[in-house]
């Protein structure tokens, strides 16, 4: 029975403002009413009038929520050397952010550092991120400066960055990776 008082009152407030509308402007005016909803805040302030009608609760405030972004590849816990590159251990997820422009050589599986990711980047680096959770971007996929690329869930990535021909010792990587997110 209560849904159908609702009903009957959403029936009669709209022709109600349907006739007001038709009224106003028979002589060729201009409605208040129209402009009333045509007008981004007078719609909504009229459309919670009539929620608050409708529903027996009171209408809750919106209230501003923000999350907090996961941890950069600089938070890390340790780092050993492993084949030409270094793990780098986390102890909460991380999300891996493309150091500069690029293009994503290669995503997929591999026997030594599982899921693995390739960028070449413009400045002639070429970056390899392995044991990664989840890629954000297929093969030859052009990438743009702090743009998400990978997510690398608590434990270790593999990262291995050739430069010039030559890959980059750990010390020097301890550097690059405190520099990845400018």
């Amino acid at each position: 029975m209560r849904w159908q008082k609702k009903w009957f009152v959403a029936c009669v407030l709209t022709i109600g403002v349907i006739g007001m509308v038709q009224i106003e402007e028979r002589d060729g005016g201009n409605s208040q009413i129209r402009s009333l909803f045509e007008e981004g805040k007078d719609i909504q302030y009229a459309r919670k009038m009539i929620m608050s009608l409708m529903t027996d609760e009171k209408l809750e405030e919106v209230i501003p929520v923000s999350a907090s972004v996961h941890p950069s590849m600089k938070t890390y816990e340790s780092m050993q050397p492993y084949q030409d590159g270094v793990l780098v251990s986390y102890t909460s997820p991380v999300q891996v952010v493309a150091r500069e422009d690029g293009l994503i050589l290669f995503t997929g599986q591999t026997k030594q550092t599982g899921k693995t990711m390739t960028i070449l980047y413009d400045s002639g680096e070429t970056v390899t991120y392995g044991f990664i959770e989840s890629f954000s971007h297929l093969p030859y996929t052009a990438v743009a400066t702090n743009e998400l690329i990978a997510e690398v869930q608590p434990g270790s990535m593999y990262v291995r960055v050739e430069r010039d021909g030559q890959y980059l010792e750990p010390s020097t990587l301890t550097e690059w990776i405190s520099d990845a997110v400018k």
